[in-house]
């Protein structure tokens, strides 16, 4: 606990007049490697709220270590775009208890107003129905569906979770060029061996479900 209130304590404490930037830190100890961001941005309240949502990832995973004394932990992260007003990242923590077939890890995209500090949900750029909706437009492929880091696209007959599966209004990220992909934990839709799988939202398709949505 003291560790976290000395890493949000510094957090809060920096401020900054530019647009902003995001700088890597790290932790490490044997079994543990803890990649995060200090995110700097001119509103400091903004700064504050952001690094402080950071700091209990960052503080999970120490507990992890140190008090639940499990063998492996790591996190890391990448910014996936930025631009003056938003910052979209994801945050992947992962996890090995030593008996297990292998460890298991999670990701979770987190896109901010870089303005306000707050989290901006999916609706403000895609505004589905239902998630009997997005199951219809994932099975039929209007939306592709791929492996982690988009190396493979995954059909529906690889997406045992498909019956299931839930929009993320709360885990996606912005990938540029009007492009989203929502975020889903291995085995939530897919095999642990694709990953963190992602549901592909472009441009061209964004604006038909908004259209036909309206």
């Amino acid at each position: 606990m003291k560790k976290l209130l000395a890493l949000a304590f510094a957090f809060c404490c920096f401020t900054i007049t530019t647009q902003g930037q995001v700088i890597e830190k790290t932790q490490t100890d044997t079994n543990l490697t803890l990649q995060y961001p200090l995110i700097y941005v001119a509103n400091e309240q903004a700064q504050e709220s952001m690094n402080q949502l950071i700091a209990s990832y960052v503080g999970r995973m120490q507990n992890m270590y140190y008090q639940e004394k499990m063998y492996q932990v790591a996190m890391r992260y990448e910014v996936t775009y930025e631009d003056e007003d938003v910052l979209s990242l994801w945050v992947e923590q992962g996890w090995y208890n030593d008996q297990a077939a292998h460890g298991y890890y999670t990701q979770q995209g987190l896109v901010f107003n870089k303005h306000t500090g707050e989290r901006i949900p999916a609706y403000n750029y895609v505004k589905l129905a239902s998630n009997q909706q997005l199951k219809e437009f994932v099975g039929s492929s209007l939306l592709p569906v791929y492996s982690q880091n988009f190396k493979n696209r995954l059909l529906p007959n690889q997406l045992f979770g498909l019956p299931d599966i839930e929009i993320h209004n709360d885990n996606y990220i912005l990938l540029g060029n009007g492009a989203i992909a929502m975020l889903y934990q291995p085995y939530e839709l897919s095999a642990y061996a694709y990953g963190v799988a992602r549901v592909l939202f472009m441009p061209d398709k964004i604006e038909y479900i908004n259209r036909l949505n309206s």
